[in-house]
């Protein structure tokens, strides 16, 4: 026969005082977000709230600058000429 403690244990495991957040936490732990949202839901709170450093890389960011901007666009003529002489370039 069970005693009081089993009893309280199974209602526990079965009929939890948080069904929400256990339910939440088993989802979590067990599904991806396609698997709960549709694709629109995850692209509108994509579009809201995750900024382009979180999606991209830094290299993919670092080759859009690289392929959208001059070199002075982005450094002030001390730094290129700092990394045109590091680099073995010199002035002619």
């Amino acid at each position: 026969m069970a005693t009081t403690q089993h009893n309280r244990d199974f209602a526990d495991q079965f009929f939890p005082a948080d069904p929400l957040d256990t339910a939440i936490e088993w989802i979590k732990a067990n599904l991806s977000p396609d698997d709960v949202f549709d694709e629109e839901a995850l692209a509108e709170h994509a579009r809201n709230n995750i900024e382009i450093d979180d999606v991209y890389s830094e290299r993919n960011i670092l080759d859009y600058v690289a392929g959208t901007y001059n070199p002075s666009e982005v450094f002030d003529a001390r730094e290129l000429e700092a990394w045109a002489e590091d680099n073995g370039y010199s002035k002619e």
